[in-house]
């Protein structure tokens, strides 16, 4: 036992100075961050790494660090990116499978970003569900900011392509972590935002990363069609943050699109309020007693109406990845039946799907049992095995 012991301190010394020798370590605190030089090195690929710092966070069985790394901006140039690899303590003789975590809405400040955040909350909880578990079973875990979360410039929250984009690249940079030894078999799952990312990926993977095996894909409450999602959210008052911040992410990148043309004064100043605070800000929205809207950007032919439905062509997805989709019928950020419509959209595709919906569950009510039911779901998808219950049948 003493000789095993010694021989895994060695392995694990080994492995923090290829680390050391492999990627530059970055300064601690916001200048890990903030930092960055504006421009990326002409011959820099998805997923290389500028530099890296260890969290003292890490679940007790795992080590991790907060990556700086090469992905794809909204305006189609690369740009660097902020994310979390979360590597097991156990070492691997063979390369380690890597989990996706696609994080749900944080809020577009700069400190709202994940990887600028303790993965454990104060009442012990962690902000990626079932991320021990995952852990215990050997799998790498990966989580990305997405662009401008975190690091400097706009953040292009919820362009689904770029969210899938820069979540693949994560992985890519823990290939290029000697200490991850991080395999070419992949799985995705996400929360709301996280859950639209999700979908995207399996939209996007046979193009933008072939270099990845996507084994699965596991969207908890996916907020996947967000022109839907726009006139749903103009009846809910609880939703307008939402529809702000929907339409300032979706904006970047794209300057033939007016902020002004889809958001009133009103909508304009509670825009500026929102990117003062994180996630929790959103609901101040809901107190505005004049209209925050023009509903008119969203008719036919419009720019916004055109590019809405752009970011909503996350279908068809390849039938050869199976997915499983979780729901609340309760849930009131993204409703029931919209999650049903791409259940039925995908099953008119062929694709084997598995959806569940949790009776009384609200939005975030499937964020942790989803998570545990992803556990199962993947170890079976890594296997090989093919999916049962599928709910096309």
């Amino acid at each position: 036992m003493k000789k095993i012991l010694i021989a895994l301190i060695i392995t694990l010394s080994f492995s923090v100075q290829a680390l050391a020798q492999a990627n530059s370590v970055g300064p601690r605190g916001a200048s890990f961050w903030d930092t960055l030089p504006r421009g990326i090195p002409e011959n820099a690929e998805r997923g290389d790494i500028y530099w890296i710092h260890e969290r003292d966070d890490a679940p007790s069985n795992a080590r991790a660090w907060n990556v700086i790394y090469v992905s794809e901006g909204a305006s189609g140039k690369l740009e660097y990116v902020s994310g979390e690899i979360y590597v097991p303590r156990i070492p691997s003789r063979s390369e380690r499978k890597v989990l996706i975590w696609a994080t749900g809405t944080t809020g577009t400040q700069d400190s709202c970003a994940p990887s600028r955040n303790e993965l454990y909350r104060l009442d012990g909880s962690s902000r990626v569900p079932s991320i021990e578990t995952f852990l215990a079973r050997g799998y790498v875990v990966v989580m990305s900011d997405y662009q401008g979360s975190g690091t400097p410039g706009a953040t292009a929250y919820l362009q689904g392509a770029q969210q899938a984009m820069a979540s693949f690249d994560i992985a890519r940079a823990a290939r290029n972590l000697p200490e991850a030894m991080v395999g070419t078999d992949v799985g995705i799952y996400g929360f709301s935002q996280g859950g639209q990312t999700a979908l995207w990926a399996a939209h996007i993977v046979e193009e933008y990363a072939p270099e990845f095996n996507l084994v699965g894909a596991v969207p908890l409450a996916p907020a996947s069609r967000h022109l839907e999602l726009s006139f749903y959210d103009l009846d809910i008052p609880v939703n307008s943050g939402y529809f702000i911040m929907r339409m300032a992410g979706l904006q970047v990148g794209h300057p033939e699109l007016k902020l002004g043309d889809i958001l009133t004064d009103v909508g304009l100043e509670q825009l500026t309020a929102q990117s003062w605070g994180c996630y929790e800000i959103f609901g101040s929205a809901a107190q505005l007693s004049e209209p925050y809207a023009k509903p008119e950007a969203l008719e036919p032919g419009t720019a916004w109406r055109d590019w809405l439905e752009v970011n909503d062509e996350f279908l068809p997805i390849s039938t050869s990845i199976p997915v499983l989709m979780i729901q609340g019928v309760e849930d009131v950020d993204v409703p029931y039946w919209l999650s049903r419509e791409v259940l039925d959209d995908m099953c008119e595709q062929g694709n084997n799907v598995n959806y569940i919906e949790m009776e009384g569950a609200d939005h975030f009510g499937v964020f942790y049992p989803g998570g545990i039911l992803a556990t199962d779901w993947f170890d079976a998808r890594f296997a090989g095995e093919t999916m049962q219950n599928n709910s096309c049948d």
